[in-house]
């Protein structure tokens, strides 16, 4: 096995890394209902908690008469445990009013005697009420090491999900080439609605219960010599409309916060989560390099067809489902892997990894690795279709925009 794949198949076996859930995504073992169409993705019960997805979404359009805000310095800055944080701010003008410098407005929560990354925030006002886009500085103040795990609750900046995030080490250090993003969209079972919280910080740890890379992560099994930065977002159970645009908004929130390429940005996801990279993908194929979802929950009924699912034919995308899986039915992405190489001429050919026996709870044996041909959890794959037989990081990464 590979250096990626050794490093990162640490953890739990086989058992809890092929039937650990048995819900829709989820953490209690219930059966929630899974079949949805793409615009009534919703579950149902527990009822939404409205104010997370009511939340006010930036608007990120282009308006010149809205004034903007540039930083001074560097976007990230490094700090040593220690070490003093000196403040080097932002100008802002505005065509109405000018110079709006004087009255930036700064938020930190920078702690130099303590490991972290933290987010300096900028902002304005005009005199007609027109605000700015909020800038954000990261500074990341190092210890022994850098921080493995930031939890941004929802208000601590204007992203419209609260998210997990984890930066590469040298994130800020590099001279080389700018990371990597990857987006990973959690199981129904991290939603807030399953939480038994609205404190937004506490709901988080949803995420990560959910297990796949947030939970990797969160146990340090996550393999550091991978150059992504990391964003899982929580979701709430989705509603019928307005999900296109609220991942829209985060997607250009990431894309304006971190310093990464924007030519590699990936989606991956598990269940709920692996239908939304894919539909997000399949919406957006020039902004997404490739998508790999595990047990994505696509609807029995949905209809993959030129003028509906065929989107994605642009994007490299890598399907994991299992044979057994009794919450999503293989047979839905098999549908959906057949319609997209008989009707959608894919420039590079979708790939299909079935195995054999396994449940719904595929995604945390497919990300830590352990799924892999030979890996620890002795997976077994339909032979007529593709192996999980390279690391699904170095696959994504094979994948470029601008080789498109």
């Amino acid at each position: 096995m590979n250096k990626t794949a050794s490093t990162i198949t640490k953890s739990i076996g086989i058992a809890v890394s092929l039937t650990f859930l048995a819900g829709c995504g989820g953490a209690d073992g219930g059966q929630r209902p899974c079949a949805r169409t793409e615009d009534a993705c919703r579950i149902p019960d527990p009822p939404p908690i409205n104010f997370w997805w009511d939340v006010a979404i930036t608007d990120y359009s282009d308006n010149p008469d809205r004034p903007a805000v540039s930083l001074t310095g560097d976007q990230t800055i490094i700090l040593n445990v220690g070490d003093t944080y000196v403040e080097e701010g932002a100008t802002a003008d505005d065509l109405q009013d000018g110079d709006l410098t004087a009255q930036i407005t700064i938020t930190t929560d920078v702690d130099t005697a303590n490991v972290g990354d933290y987010f300096v925030r900028y902002g304005v006002v005009d005199s007609d009420g027109l605000t700015a886009i909020e800038v954000i500085r990261i500074v990341r103040v190092i210890g022994t090491e850098a921080e493995n795990h930031s939890r941004r609750p929802l208000g601590s900046s204007i992203a419209n999900f609260g998210f997990l995030e984890h930066l590469p080490p040298d994130y800020g250090q590099s001279t080389g080439s700018k990371p990597p993003l990857l987006i990973y969209l959690h199981g129904g079972g991290g939603n807030l609605e399953f939480t038994n919280t609205e404190d937004p910080l506490l709901a988080l740890d949803a995420v990560i219960a959910n297990f796949g890379i947030p939970k990797l992560i969160e146990d340090r099994d996550w393999d550091e010599t991978l150059p992504f930065v990391v964003l899982s977002p929580q979701l709430g159970a989705v509603p019928s409309a307005g999900y296109r645009e609220r991942f829209d908004a985060f997607f250009e929130f990431a894309i304006r916060t971190y310093d990464i390429d924007t030519d590699r940005i990936y989606f991956t996801g598990y269940s709920q989560g692996g239908f939304l990279s894919a539909a997000y993908a399949k919406d957006n194929p020039n902004k997404i390099a490739a998508v790999a979802s595990a047990a994505p929950a696509f609807p029995a009924f949905i209809d993959p067809t030129m003028d509906d699912f065929c989107g994605i034919a642009q994007v490299p995308f890598w399907i994991f489902h299992a044979t057994n899986d009794a919450v999503i039915p293989y047979q839905h992405s098999l549908r959906v892997y057949d319609d997209i190489l008989g009707s959608c001429n894919p420039p590079v050919p979708p790939k299909m990894s079935l195995i054999l026996g396994a449940e719904h709870a595929i995604h945390h044996a497919v990300f830590n690795l352990e799924a892999m041909v030979g890996g620890f959890a002795q997976a077994v794959y339909d032979e007529d279709y593709e192996p999980y037989d390279v690391s699904v990081y170095e696959w994504l990464l094979t994948y470029s925009l601008a080789d498109r």
